[in-house]
């Protein structure tokens, strides 16, 4: 990959203007490896007026966009693709092959919600809109250079999925037929090596940890580390031997910029600054951060 900026177009936080949701969503804006320009989003929010009021903010065209990167399928990460796919005139969306599957989560008194992308966000709307599906369950190269981690391998002794983020309960997905535990094997992110600078590693919610997901990456591209991260990690709600476990196993990398958002709590968020003071980067809806230049206020 030649260069490398992202946009957060929807997240938790707001500071420069625009709105805030419990989501994620992000375009990558690129010149690939063949040294072609090229737009990718990754994940579309849980409000779509929220995102399309900030792509109308920032004068975005989506029109010609290269591929729409569907995370996994939770509500606060598909609510918008339909819209996305219309705004595109026709684009290929990539996901995991669990991604449009039924999801609920169970509270403890066995009282369901669903769990999966909006009503009218599914599979027939998106190729109704003019979409192509393609699914996957191993990684895919979405242009030149920069590809998915597909399912991400789980070989870490501590990261395990959280319960859902409302209390105890169980997660749900019914796969074949059959209902089971759903352990969001469809958590997946994207990854580039960005000349001059390193490998970079965009995630939606990194459900199957943020250690797990580089740890792939790295064994996916060969590398020794990884230089940047930006996106979920689900960390809110997590204690504080899981913290600080995760924190030393990541500054293991050498990571050169890290930006923690969305799904990673306050907490954990404040952790990561701590531990990571040069690398850190605050994100927030319509922040941009460019691979190998630092943002002039990295933490206003």
């Amino acid at each position: 990959m030649k260069s490398l900026k992202v946009t957060t177009l929807a997240e938790n936080l707001v500071q420069a203007g625009g709105l805030g949701q419990w989501g994620l969503s992000l375009l990558l804006e690129l010149v690939d490896a063949r040294g072609d320009p090229r737009r990718v989003v990754l994940d579309t929010g849980a409000n779509k007026e929220a995102l399309l009021h900030n792509i109308k903010l920032l004068e975005l065209d989506l029109a010609g966009i290269d591929g729409i990167v569907i995370s996994h399928g939770h509500g606060d990460h598909t609510a918008a693709t339909v819209e996305l796919v219309e705004a595109s005139g026709g684009v290929k969306v990539y996901c995991h092959s669990h991604t449009f599957l039924p999801r609920y989560y169970e509270d403890k008194n066995g009282k369901r919600r669903p769990g999966g992308p909006p009503e009218g966000e599914g599979l027939a709307e998106i190729e109704a809109a003019g979409g192509e599906v393609v699914t996957s369950p191993g990684p895919v190269e979405i242009v030149p250079g920069l590809w998915t981690t597909g399912q991400v391998e789980r070989v870490t002794p501590f990261e395990r999925i959280s319960p859902p983020t409302a209390g105890s309960g169980r997660r749900i997905i019914v796969v074949d037929g059959e209902e089971v535990d759903d352990q969001i094997l469809d958590d997946q992110s994207l990854w580039a090596d960005v000349e001059g600078v390193g490998p970079w590693v965009m995630t939606g919610c990194a459900h199957a940890g943020p250690v797990n997901t580089l740890l792939q990456v790295r064994r996916l591209g060969g590398f020794e580390g990884i230089r940047g991260l930006i996106g979920g990690t689900h960390l809110v709600g997590r204690s504080d031997e899981y913290l600080d476990q995760t924190i030393a196993e990541l500054k293991r990398f050498g990571l050169g910029m890290i930006s923690p958002c969305h799904c990673t709590g306050f907490k954990a968020t404040t952790l990561l600054w701590r531990a990571f003071p040069e690398e850190f980067v605050l994100n927030f809806s319509l922040r941009v951060i460019e691979a190998g230049k630092r943002p002039k206020d990295p933490l206003v």
